[in-house]
């Protein structure tokens, strides 16, 4: 093995540890070896053995300028080399052996399609190409590195302790399932000056708030006295996460925030807790005047909730389990200058929602799926409960696990109060009806109850869905392998090609449908539900796509063609090619 093979492991390692100072440490090992040592080739023993290679630029996303020293390396960190002043790269590739009998023509080389990564500090971890065709093999590759965003400001207490120190959390705006929601992110501590610096951060849609800090003043404090705090403050000087404003961030931009806290009076809250000893945990939510979101808190001391709060009307909602059972219960309080301990909260043992699925399959057939370990079930479909809160992660229902052969009851089980979606992924067909009494669930939340009571869950499946045939418009040409060279073959990586949607207009019935486009234009999607779609088809995969925000979707209105879909039916339409930002 080379000095330079033997040197790389230790100089990812290095990287990985995103210290500046193993940067530097790593700048200096790699930049004194000759790329021909980063990417050791198996016929260095043969000069006159053909060779290639695969060379690019690496760029930054938002100015198109080169990026100078970024590391750039293979998959599997074989190979690795720096960009040079002019952003670019190369790697030699060495020649393999053929397998014998092999149908490749010409020389089979090392094979690339692991994808290239690029790195870099003040850049985001997410550089990286695509994985290459074969025509890349001797032609420029370009990656982009997308600059990191960053939020940074001051936090003003007014406190003559300099040592007090105040986190200051983030949340980013994201989509999921169509819907978007808050999704806590990177957090700081403010320095002794109060200031913060929270880096690293993707563009996008950011609410930013302290959390709540008890005064510990030498002047002012008194243990036996009147104790003060900071409750939590929401940029830019909102008293609630729903009030705030959002920061919308663009890439390699920086944002300036401050914050300041006012002090005010905090007092006990005792809340005894009845009916359910609590054996392998509690979580307490605490929401301010009924408006769910972070930053107030209260704890459990294995008795009952406990804790310090300002004056206000808040919500507590406490989750207890014992063994497999758990149960939930909430209250209204509120704190008016003065301590709170005399409240008490019953909690309910969380319930089970019976759910009955009918087919409606029209020849007949029913899919059965093996679980693990010794039981079965007739698996028709895949059923859970995801929270409609955004602040609620902890509230997903799913199935009960079959207890015993042949155990087709479906049940979810230990749902807590709330509102939730239901999620149906059928085995065959589709999801044609899913109601809990009157509420229409492929549109409405379920609302459960205390104790888990609602309506039992009914779904009906069908399989004469319908079928769409489609071309997309403006596809760019599909590439061309270079002649007589064969690139051997890894694994098949998710393709990052353009994607087709398909979305039901409001009040229709039918349900999203995503596809991946071929190479040549062209996707078939079968057993939609019939309906009325909007059909988009976009250079690549759209993540924050929120398809169920009617609002939202107004800017795609002359995107793409809408379909009117019948049981049974197949349509053919051409979908032009909606180009995107990197």
């Amino acid at each position: 093995m080379s000095d330079g093979a033997r040197c790389l492991p230790a100089v990812l390692r290095c990287l990985q540890q995103r210290s500046l100072l193993f940067w530097l440490v790593a700048l200096s090992l790699v930049s004194s070896l000759p790329v021909s040592k980063l990417a050791h080739s198996q016929d260095a023993q043969d000069p006159n053995a053909a060779s290639a290679s695969v060379r690019g630029t690496v760029i930054n996303s938002v100015t198109r300028e080169p990026v100078a020293r970024a590391l750039v390396s293979t998959g599997d960190n074989r190979f690795a080399a720096f960009t040079d002043d002019q952003g670019r790269f190369e790697f030699p590739l060495p020649r393999m052996e053929a397998r014998p009998n092999s149908p490749a023509q010409g020389m089979t080389f090392y094979n690339v399609s692991a994808q290239l990564m690029a790195r870099k500090p003040g850049f985001l971890d997410s550089g990286m190409s695509a994985s290459p065709p074969q025509s890349t093999v001797g032609d420029d590759i370009t990656i982009a590195l997308v600059p990191e965003s960053l939020i940074v400001g001051r936090v003003n207490l007014p406190s003559s302790n300099q040592s007090d120190r105040i986190t200051v959390q983030v949340y980013k705006r994201q989509v999921g399932d169509g819907r978007a929601f808050w999704a806590p992110g990177a957090s700081a501590t403010t320095r002794s000056n109060g200031e913060f610096r929270i880096a690293n951060l993707m563009a996008g849609t950011y609410k930013i708030c302290t959390t709540e800090l008890m005064d510990r003043d030498p002047i002012t404090f008194d243990p036996r006295g009147q104790l003060y705090g900071y409750p939590p403050i929401y940029y830019p000087a909102a008293t609630d996460f729903a009030s705030a404003s959002a920061i919308t961030l663009e890439a390699g931009k920086t944002f300036q925030v401050e914050l300041s806290p006012a002090l005010q009076p905090y007092y006990p809250v005792r809340i005894a807790v009845t009916n359910f000893p609590a054996q392998n945990g509690v979580d307490v939510s605490v929401a301010l005047q009924g408006h769910k979101g972070p930053g107030y808190s209260l704890g459990y001391n294995g008795e009952g909730i406990e804790g310090m709060l300002p004056n206000g009307i808040y919500t507590v909602e406490a989750t207890l389990q014992q063994g497999q059972q758990t149960a939930t219960g909430s209250m209204n309080i509120t704190v008016k200058d003065g301590p709170l301990t005399q409240a008490s909260m019953a909690v309910l043992p969380n319930g089970s929602i019976p759910v009955n699925i009918e087919d409606e399959l029209s020849d007949h057939v029913t899919s059965n799926f093996l679980r693990q370990g010794r039981f079965s079930r007739e698996q028709k479909a895949d059923v859970y409960l995801q929270p409609a809160d955004d602040f609620d992660s902890g509230g997903f229902a799913s199935l009960r696990p079959p207890r015993k052969p042949n155990d087709n009851d479906l049940l979810l089980e230990n749902v807590r109060p709330g509102r939730y979606w239901l999620k149906v992924s059928p085995a065959l067909g589709y999801v044609a009806s899913a109601v809990a009494g009157s509420a229409d669930l492929l549109r409405q939340p379920l609302v459960v109850g205390p104790g888990g009571a609602s309506l039992p869950i009914e779904i009906v499946l069908r399989d004469d869905g319908a079928a769409i045939d489609g071309t997309v418009d403006g596809m760019p040409a599909p590439p061309v392998a270079a002649p007589g060279l064969t690139v051997r073959s890894g694994p098949v990586a998710t393709p990052a090609g353009p994607y087709v949607y398909c979305i039901p207009l409001p009040d229709s019935a039918g349900r999203f449908t995503a596809s991946w486009v071929s190479p040549q234009g062209t996707f078939h999607i079968q057993q939609l539900p019939p309906g009325a779609y909007r059909v988009l088809a976009f250079e690549r995969q759209q993540h924050e796509l929120e398809y169920q925000n009617a609002e939202a979707m107004r800017a795609y209105e002359d995107k793409g063609p809408i379909v009117r879909l019948g049981p049974g039916q197949t349509e053919q339409v051409r979908v032009p090619l909606i180009a995107t930002k990197e």
